[in-house]
This record gives structure tokens, sequence and C-alpha cells, in this order.
């Protein structure tokens, strides 16, 4: 590791001590700040985040489409900050600032009593990395988490060691599909998230109406297991805590992992997803190129940039 990464997680982690030693709904509040801060003065990958917006909600405004940034930037500084505090939330804190939705013990012991694990799937919707958090520690079911890793070594392990502070565990997305299939198959639960691009090259799901890449691993795994597949969603109230909703993704009538099978479990776990970030579009994080392999978000990218 190389002293720019010591150098860059010893600022997090002196960032998280910081934090810490405040109540979280103080740091609920400095995040908030802090978003308004950055959305206002320093807008990171904004033209990004609009051309997204302007392909999905092609109706609204643009008064609108940056009221929906601005909540976005909001929303990830308060996963960063909520992160960094990890440390001191216990089960007991947990109980408090996440609530499960009636049924929710039904779903998961249903589920783990067919004996072939679930895959629990989310995106980066809301507060992600709280969701995986918050569900090992609460149900006792501890899940493994795929992973994409920070290139940033030591930042990575600050962050595998934080994700796995009330039990989960964390497998690298580059070498998972062993340790994945063996978890499933002992009926445990793997969590992952499945919103980013895919390779140019992967199958289309379709998602605000647009034909796009899109990572097969999860329906792959679940169809080849037949596990639960469930969706998970944190809907952040307004006192800043949480309700978790979740929907099991049925897949009965798909009898084999043919690659017309994974499509459809694709798309049907896509469009739920979609259901969601309509519902509460500031919540997803809109900076990722989720659409750079179709050629309307270079045209609304350009434009953007062309009227800045």
């Amino acid at each position: 590791m190389s002293l720019s990464d010591h150098l860059q997680s010893g600022a997090i982690r002196f960032v998280g001590v910081i934090l810490r030693r405040f109540s979280l709904g103080t740091v609920r509040k400095f995040a908030r700040s802090c978003g308004r801060f950055f959305y206002r003065h320093i807008p990171v990958r904004k033209e990004v985040a609009l051309a997204n917006l302007r392909l999905c909600f092609p109706d609204k405004s643009r008064e609108e489409l940056e009221h929906i940034l601005a909540g976005s930037y909001i929303n990830i500084a308060t996963v960063f900050f909520e992160f960094l505090y990890f440390p001191k939330l216990t089960r007991e804190i947990l109980k408090r600032i996440v609530r499960f939705q009636d049924g929710t013990d039904e779903l998961i012991k249903s589920s783990f009593e067919r004996g072939k694990g679930v895959v629990m799937i989310s995106g980066h919707f809301s507060n992600w990395e709280l969701a995986a958090f918050s569900f090992g520690a609460l149900t006792g079911k501890p899940p493994a988490i795929i992973v994409h890793p920070f290139h940033n070594e030591a930042v990575d392990k600050l962050a595998d060691r934080y994700r796995s502070l009330l039990g989960n565990s964390t497998v690298p997305m580059g070498n998972s599909i062993r340790p994945t299939l063996s978890r499933l198959q002992s009926n445990g639960i793997v969590a992952l998230l499945a919103d980013q691009s895919a390779a140019r090259e992967s199958g289309t799901a379709r998602f605000f109406g647009i034909d796009v890449p899109t990572f097969q691993g999860p329906a792959t795994f679940a169809l080849r297991t037949r596990a639960a597949i469930i969706a998970g969603f944190l809907i952040r109230l307004n006192d800043g805590n949480y309700n978790f909703e979740f929907h099991e993704i049925k897949y009965d009538d798909l009898e084999t992992d043919s690659e017309q099978a994974v499509k459809e479990l694709t798309q049907r776990h896509v469009a739920m997803l979609e259901s969601y970030i309509r519902k509460y579009p500031e919540m997803w994080l809109w900076f990722h190129r989720r659409f750079k392999h179709v050629p309307a978000f270079d045209e609304a990218l350009r434009e953007i940039k062309n009227n800045r």
C-alpha cells in the first residue's frame, strides 16, 4: 500500500472518531449540511447525474431535476457519515433506528425453511450499507456481502472491517462465484447490489424504458440453486430513521437457468428497483454512469455540458 493510501485511510478514520463524539441526530444534521454544500459549491459528477435524470425523467423540468439532485447529494453524505458511525451502533440502537415492515419475520423464516438459501438484492438506494449492516444484526442471519473493492487497499480494509462489526462477512466481487454458491447450498444468505452498469456485452434489462447492460449474477445464482430471492429497501423517514421494506421476487414459473429465464428474472428485480426509485428518486445514487453504453446518455451529457 502506498503512503497516499494510508493517508486517505487515516483521514477517514480521523473523521469517524470526531463524528462518533456526537449524537447520531447531530451527525445526520451535519450530513445534510455537507450534502447541500457540495451540491452548491463542489458539484462532483453533477453533469453525469443530470444526464441520468434527464434520461429517466424526460417530462420533468430542469428545476425538478435539480431538486432531486440536491436530495441525492444529501443522501450520499448521509450514507458516508452514518457508515463512519457504525462502530458506535449496537443492536439495541439499530432496533430504534431501523424498523422492519410487518411480516418480515415470516418472510425470512419461510425463505430459509426451503433449505436453498437466500439471495438478498438491493441497489445503491437510501443507505445501502446500513441495510446490510442492520439486516444481519437484527435477524440473526448475517449475510455474506458481495462487494466491489475500493482501489485504495487501506480504505477497502477499513470498510470491510466496519461492514463486519456485527457478524456480516464480505466477498470480493471478482472472486465471488464459488463462495456464493457454497453459501447458498448450505442454506446461507448472500447480499449484493446489482444496479451498476455491466459490461457492454452483458445481457440487458429494461430500466426506465431503456435497454441497458445489467449484471445477471443474482438471477443466475437463484435459478441455479433455487434460492429465494428477496429485494430489500431502506426508506428514510423525516426523523432520519428508517423503515425496511422487503419483497420476494417470485420465479416459480421459471424452471431452468436458461438464458431466457435469467433475463426474465433479472428484469423482475430491475423493475422492483425502478419502482422504488420512481417513488423516492432523491434516494438513488444518480452519480454512477448507469447508461454509459447507451448513445442517448452521451447526447444528454453533451447537451448539459454545452448549456452550463
